[in-house]
This record gives C-alpha cells, sequence and structure tokens, in this order.
C-alpha cells in the first residue's frame, strides 16, 4: 500500500509517536513539580504582584506588542528551563542532593520570573494563533495526564500525607510564635 503524500511513513509515524510521548513526559513532570511548589511560593508570588513596581511592570507587559511580550518570555526561557535538563543530568548521574537543589532553584525562579511575564502578558501572547495553539495543546496534556494521575490511590494517599505535614506546619509555626494552636 502506498503512502499518500505528505503522509508519514511507518518510521515517521514511529518518531512522531516517541517524540509525542517524550513531550508528554516532560509536561507530566514540569507540571507536577509545579503543583508540588506553586502552593508554597503562592503567598511571596502575590505579594510581589501587590507591590507597586511589580504591578506596574504587569501593567506594562500586557500592553506590549504580542511577539515582544514572547521575546521578554523567551530569554528568561531560555536561561533557566536549560538548568532543569542539567538538574536532571545530575541527578542521574548520581549527583542527587546538588542535581534536586539546582532543580529547586530553577522551578523557584521559573515560577518567580516566567509565570509572572506569562500572566501578564498572556492576552497579548493569545494574539499569536501558533502559539495559543501550541498552548491549548499543552494545556489539554496537562490537565489529562493530571486527571490521570489524579485518579489514582497513589495521588489520594501523598494529597493526605501532604494535608498532615501542613497541619503539622501550621501547628509548628504557631507554637514557634507562642500563639495558641487553633
Amino acid at each position: 500500500m502506498a503512502v499518500a503524500k505528505g503522509e508519514p511513513n511507518g518510521a515517521g509515524r514511529l518518531l512522531r509517536r516517541l517524540a509525542r510521548a517524550m513531550v508528554a513526559v516532560f509536561v507530566v513532570g514540569y507540571t507536577l513539580l509545579d503543583e508540588l511548589l506553586f502552593p508554597i511560593f503562592r503567598p511571596l508570588i502575590r505579594w510581589l504582584g501587590q507591590l507597586g513596581i511589580f504591578e506596574r511592570i504587569g501593567v506594562l507587559i500586557g500592553q506590549l506588542p504580542p511577539y515582544l511580550v514572547l521575546l521578554l518570555l523567551g530569554v528568561p526561557f531560555v536561561l533557566i528551563e536549560p538548568l532543569k535538563v542539567y538538574a536532571l543530568l545530575l541527578i542521574a548521574t548520581g549527583q542527587l542532593v546538588t542535581g534536586v537543589m539546582l532543580m529547586l532553584v530553577a522551578q523557584v525562579l521559573s515560577l518567580l520570573i516566567l509565570e509572572r511575564i506569562y500572566h501578564a502578558g498572556h492576552a497579548p501572547l493569545m494574539r499569536i494563533a501558533w502559539f495559543k495553539a501550541v498552548m491549548g495543546w499543552v494545556i489539554a496534556l496537562r490537565d489529562k495526564a493530571l486527571g490521570l494521575i489524579r485518579a489514582t490511590s497513589a495521588w489520594r494517599f501523598a494529597m493526605r500525607q501532604a494535608r498532615r505535614v501542613k497541619a503539622w506546619a501550621r501547628l509548628a509555626w504557631a507554637w514557634a510564635l507562642g500563639k495558641k494552636a487553633r
């Protein structure tokens, strides 16, 4: 059977599936790390966002042309994201503590810088048709993966443990401040 023009052959389909699987693993891993760290840094991000200078910068970013916002987002992305890949390399080569610390630093920088730029420049970025399509695909993939993960007993167990740790941390914090725990 002949392959229609422009349609990938068996090897092309296999490579496309492999590339999609690799992207999916990356997106899921990145999202899980983001899901774990974002709640920790949410108060800091909210506080920074309320500072006058950051509010003004956010308004300014939102008024920029779409491709300038993309450039503004792309520069720190190109600088920060490779640190995460290097961190994974360090972890894979047995330098666990260094790799984990680098991953945490890179993720925090990503949350504090990239998230703010993306949030402030969301409207202009969504006027770029291909960017909007790619983000729609990534968000749908993330949501599907998170739905599958959240349906597992392992996730439910992890969330129960996280709630326990959070409750313990609140009690410890209240005790450290000399306040009566609620």
